[in-house]
């Protein structure tokens, strides 16, 4: 695999698209700076996924889009797209060629794709994984890279080195699988919550669940006998409506028939009316005729007038017209007198012209002869002076040639000199190599007595580290036990409080009310909430008051009848079911007297009056008081049943368990639930709960407090171990690089004997190269002297000939002189044609014009006399309407004195029929009384009717025709309505009942089944998720160690290599984890002692940072590998041994590497240039590099 080409469009300074085709070997980007050459990295590292604008050199992602000039708009978007060839198929993809594409709008949206195919940022991440290309990863290399590689912190090295070992795959699956687990023991916890909390509720649920049972059994009892009374009455009440209903039909029979006699004289009086009625429009319109002949008689004469004062006009006209015709004729004779002067003067000038024309040819003629002759001579004295310069660039040449031999002779010169003094160098520094010798071997002796006193320290340091970590771990157990308690109190405060918020216990109206008033301040006024939340009860009273008020717990307390009103309205309106209220003005309570008060405090097992027992605001006292002041709490039912006998049965009593007797004598108790939180108990509850929750927390904070002092114990510990353990590898480390200066000295030696040799036999043949150059020096020096005569020859020749071509030059001046004054002559004839021609113009349209104007004179003038015939013909025919018009208005006259003599008659007719309709009408009233009476009755029945079909509704949603369906024969109505009041008291006494607990049992047993699966699947699920993390952390650890050692091992080679000797190593800081552990890079560059990467030069550690690179790529080759001025802080030698490294890698790696530094443009294969020729915009220009280059 390797990388074809980058396409960029929009991105940074490249406004425009730019390709840049990628080949084997080295392709290099060079450019000035602030030209955007960067910018080409920047897009590369961008499209594999980088989403730091900050490591993009911006400060939001949007700033990564052309941002404009003064010249260019910003652009919407940028989009980059690397092409790769995939014929190996190294990427996991079935692709020969695979194109990554990324698009970013100013809008802030983002797009991926590969190979044109919408894609996921994660989908490009994992398509590059352990290939070592990615925004991470080691195939793009900038000087931010270097940086971190450099850092002083150990653990921002790792990236490179996990990506190199293979290991970021298996990386990314943990850090899902962890999530997951995180997520899974999470919703694990919540749903044991859950389970817990529904265990709770279950068995209450059963309970309210056969209340409910039973409630709803008497509930349809009763509805059935009550819907079948309410039948039974109803059928009643329609018996007597029959009867009314026969009454009222005779009656409205009888106005009928009155009613049709009214309409027939009715009808017979609309007819006399609108025959009146016709006849008054007849008259009206005779009326309108008659003026409307007038108008037209006057219209008419007016017309004849104005019609007598138009001929006046035309006439006069007629006479203006023959005036003007007259002069125009006058105006063309002269025209034609000027047009005849004029043409002549065309004549002569034409001539005059032709003249001129025929001298400009024969002056054209001379010339053309002359500029051939000048033509000829100057191309021979060019030829000469090319020849004369021809001469000089040889002989420059040859000049050059001798100098370079001058040069290459005093080089052999000074290199003799340089190897004398070279041998003198490798004989001393030979001499002090045996005495660094000598020196090490003691030194390596020392240093493995101090290694051994080390190890047996730190065994010591290790022992305490043991002890007081196993009593961390003891103090962190109790730490986890006591935050799960805290977790399950908070998680029951949270369901309580829940409850409380969402009104869970109460009935559906209720909830629906309060609710309202919460929404609504305006509905909720003079609404105070349910009696529960007014009153606070001790623990140990709950059960008896809870017990003793049942249902009305529930009850709504108002502050007026009113209130209570308009909340009922609003359950009736919304039909969501019934709630009592307890309006403050309007319920009052009883309490003991003084005497039975005072007896009663006597008596065993007496605890005291309900009432006495509720903490209570004052308003509410008295709504209390009716529920509870005649009921008496007692220890137990004994206790309550001696107190019921001893004064009869007088009053209610109720024992601490909630067993109660009745004033009747009736006894309910039995068993309750103590795991359920009653509506009562709840507040309480979570009041308590915050206090307990508030107490764990600061026992939690107090156990924080001792495991914090442990850990700092164990964590000098820790770092007294780490201490000794560094003090240790100082140690190891220094007797490894001893032993590895010794045999570098010992190679050293060799290699001054070796190179004293070599500089032996090159003094020899340096020597004979001298000799050789003085010969060639001196031909070099002979070809000068022939070339100098030659120029000195040509340089003569020249000078004859330009004195000859000047002769010429004058005589062409003075032809051009005389073609210029013929030129001048033949355009201003010119002129004076095109102006007499003009005037010739001028004059035929104006002649034209003034015949045209005669036409239209003439028409106009024949016009007016048409007109005048026309006028005339207009009055003759006037005169006769006028006439015509006098005769039809006396007919109009006779015609209206007729209509107002029949309109005169109808009208006493109609009279007489009105005094009719009157008598009609007064019977149809009386008849009309009568018929109203009876609909009162009607409508009284009715209203019984509906008030009995309404009650069934309310109570039942039940029509009367869905009532007949469900009702039985009731022999006895009275019977039937005390069987109705006993099953009334029976539903009473069972106190408040949740119906819907029977819906919310079978939920909830369902849900806590449903649940308790879930937790055992995701028991499941978290053993598997923890077992693939312990495998994935396996197979990291070994093969980041099998990778770790063998790019040790490389960069301590490519180390030596670079530096011409030395050692480097990498270390871990951790290696109990290794895969959390910091890097530590140690290193001795050649005649200096082992040190830390922080205390060498910049030069130096740009190099050894260059050196990790190669010792990676060595081992792990990518496709591709860009590099963004990694070599800048190098000086020239060290730049030219990185370029020479990067042409031996290029083999196996395709590098594309920005540069500015001359060492590495001469290795490229490729060369790209930035410029940004326009501000603010880069192009890019491109030279394919041959073996020229160098």
């Amino acid at each position: 695999m390797h990388l074809k080409r980058l396409e960029v469009q929009g991105f940074k300074s490249f406004a425009e698209k730019i390709v840049l085709e990628f080949n084997s070997g080295i392709t290099a980007v060079v450019g000035p700076n602030g030209s955007g050459k960067s910018n080409i990295s920047d897009a590369i590292r961008w499209v594999l996924g980088e989403q730091s604008a900050k490591t993009l050199r911006g400060g939001k992602m949007e700033d990564v889009i052309f941002a404009g000039t003064e010249h260019r708009k910003p652009l919407g978007f940028a989009e980059v797209s690397l092409c790769f060839d995939n014929t190996d198929r190294t990427l996991p993809i079935d692709y020969s060629e695979v194109i990554v594409t990324r698009r970013v709008y100013r809008s802030g949206e983002s797009e991926y794709k590969i190979n044109k195919t919408n894609c996921r940022l994660k989908d490009i991440t994992e398509l590059f994984l352990d290939t070592g290309i990615g925004k991470d990863g080691y195939s793009i290399i900038g000087q931010g890279r270097v940086d971190e590689i450099l850092s002083t912190k150990s653990e921002e090295r790792r990236h490179i080195f996990e990506e190199a070992s293979g290991i970021m795959k298996y990386k990314i699956k943990k850090q899902e699988a962890e999530k997951k687990l995180e997520m899974t023991s999470q919703n694990l916890l919540r749903i044991n919550d859950i389970i817990l909390e529904l265990e709770s509720q279950l068995e209450p649920l059963k309970e309210q669940t056969d209340k409910a049972k039973r409630y709803l059994s008497l509930r349809d009892d009763l509805k059935e006998l009550e819907v079948s009374v309410y039948v039974e009455n109803i059928s009643k009440l329609k018996s007597k409506m029959q009867e009314i209903e026969n009454h009222y039909t005779t009656i409205k029979n009888h106005i009928d028939t009155e009613s049709k006699k009214l309409e027939e004289i009715t009808m017979l009086n609309q007819k006399k009316s609108h025959t009146l009625k016709d006849l008054d429009e007849k008259l009206e319109r005779a009326k309108e005729k008659y003026y409307s002949l007038e108008g037209n008689l006057e219209r008419c004469s007016s017309e004849i007038k104005l019609n007598e004062e138009k001929k006046i006009n035309l006439k006069i006209n007629i006479n203006r017209l023959n005036d003007e015709i007259s002069e125009i004729n006058k105006r063309i004779e002269e025209l034609c007198d000027e047009e005849k002067e004029r043409k002549e003067k065309v004549s002569y000038l034409k001539d005059r012209y032709l003249e001129f024309n025929k001298k400009l040819e024969e002056y054209n003629k001379k010339l053309k002869s002359l500029l051939d002759n000048l033509s000829e001579d100057e191309k021979y004295i060019e030829k000469l002076k090319e020849n004369i310069m021809n001469k000089f660039d040889l002989q420059g040449d040859k000049k050059s040639q001798a100098n370079n031999v001058k040069n290459h002779i005093e080089i052999i010169q000074k290199r003799q000199n340089s190897i004398e003094n070279e041998l003198k160098g490798l004989s001393l520094e030979k001499d002090g190599e045996c005495i660094k010798l000598k020196d090490l071997k003691e030194s390596i002796s020392n240093t493995e007595n101090l290694i051994i006193n080390l190890r047996e320290k730190i065994n010591d340091y290790k022992n305490k580290k043991t002890s007081v970590n196993n009593e961390l771990e003891k103090l962190k157990e109790k730490q986890n036990n006591l935050r799960s308690e805290i977790h399950v109190k908070v998680s029951r405060h949270k369901m309580l409080s829940n409850m409380e918020s969402n009104l869970e216990g109460y009935t559906r109206s209720v909830k629906m009310v309060l609710k309202a008033c919460k929404e609504s301040s305006e509905f909720g006024q003079g609404i105070h909430g349910a009696l529960v939340q007014l009153i606070n009860v001790e623990k140990r009273y709950e059960t008896a008051i809870e017990m003793s008020l049942g249902g009305a717990l529930q009850n709504i307390v108002t502050s007026t009848e009113e209130d209570a009103k308009r909340a009922i309205g609003f359950l009736k309106k919304n039909q969501i079911g019934r709630a009592t209220f307890l309006p403050i003005s309007s319920v009052k309570g009883r309490y003991f007297d003084e005497r039975v008060l005072d007896e009663l405090k006597r008596q065993e097992g007496f605890i005291g009056v309900a009432s006495d027992l509720v903490n209570v605001d004052s308003l509410y006292r008295g709504i209390i008081l009716s529920f509870l002041g005649r009921v008496v709490v007692v220890d137990n039912l004994d206790s309550g049943i001696k107190i019921a006998r001893r004064f009869n049965y007088a009053f209610k009593i109720v024992t601490l368990d909630g067993d109660i007797i009745s004033s009747t004598g009736s006894m309910s108790g039995g068993s309750k639930n103590t795991k359920e939180s009653g509506i009562l108990s709840r507040n309480r509850e979570i009041a308590e709960l915050k206090e307990v929750i508030e107490k764990l927390k600061e026992d939690e904070k107090n156990l924080e407090n001792k495991i914090t002092g442990l850990s700092k114990i164990l964590n000098t510990l820790i770092e007294d171990i780490s201490i000794e353990e560094e003090n240790l590898r100082n140690k190891e480390h220094l007797k490894i690089r001893d032993e590895s200066h010794l045999m570098q000295i010992e190679e050293n030696i060799k290699r001054i004997e070796s190179k004293e040799d070599m500089l032996k036999q090159e003094i020899v043949q340096l020597k004979k190269q001298e000799e050789n150059t003085q010969k060639e020096l001196y031909k070099y020096l002979e070809e000068l002297k022939e070339i100098e005569e030659d120029i000195k020859n040509t340089k003569e020749i020249v000078a004859e000939y330009e004195v000859k071509h000047k002769e010429n030059q004058y005589f062409k001046d003075l032809i051009n002189e005389d073609i210029t004054q013929c030129k001048i002559s033949i355009n201003s004839i010119k002129d004076n044609i095109q102006g007499v021609e003009d005037a010739l113009e001028r004059i035929l349209k104006e002649k034209d014009n003034l015949k045209n104007s005669i036409e239209m004179k003439s028409l106009e003038k024949e016009n007016s006399y048409k007109e005048i015939q026309s006028l005339d013909e207009k009055n003759e025919g006037l005169r006769n309407l006028i006439k015509g018009y006098e005769e039809e208005k006396t007919g109009k006259t006779l015609e209206i004195d007729r209509i107002i003599e029949e309109k005169k008659v109808l009208e006493e007719e109609s009279s007489d029929i009105i005094e009719k309709i009157a008598k009609i009408n007064k019977d149809i009233i009386s008849l009309k009384e009568e018929y109203g009476r009876l609909e009162v009755r009607k409508a009284k029945i009715e209203s019984e009717m509906e008030a009995m079909q309404n009650r069934m509704w309310d109570e039942y949603e039940l029509t009367y025709t869905n009532a007949l369906e469900i009702k039985k024969d009731v022999d006895n109505i009275n019977k039937a309505q005390k069987r109705i009041n006993e099953l009334r008291n029976e539903i009473k006494e069972l106190g408040y009942v949740n119906v819907a607990a029977i819906e919310e049992y079978i939920k909830t047993k369902e849900r806590y089944e449903f649940m308790s699966v879930q937790r055992d699947d995701m028991e499941n699920a978290k053993e598997k998720l923890q077992k693939v993390i312990n495998e994935m952390v396996s197979i990291m650890k070994r093969q980041f160690m099998e990778q770790f050692k063998r790019i040790n091992e490389s960069f301590n080679t490519v180390f030596r290599e670079l530096f011409d000797g030395g050692h480097a190593e990498l270390i871990l800081v951790d290696k109990e984890n290794v895969l959390e552990s910091g890097i530590e890079i140690e290193v001795q560059p050649p005649g200096k002692k082992l040190q830390n990467l922080m205390l060498l030069s910049g030069g130096e550690k740009a190099f050894t940072a260059i050196a990790l690179l190669f010792a990676i790529l060595r081992l792990n080759p990518t496709p591709f590998c860009v590099l963004d001025e990694i070599e800048a802080a190098l000086d020239d030698a060290n730049v030219y041994k990185f370029a020479q490294y990067l042409k031996k890698y290029s083999t196996s790696t395709q590098f594309a590497v920005i540069t500015h530094r001359k060492g590495t443009m001469e290795i490229a294969d490729t060369l790209y240039g930035v410029t940004m020729e326009e501000h603010g915009v880069s192009k890019v220009v491109s030279l394919k590099m041959g073996d020229t280059i160098n």
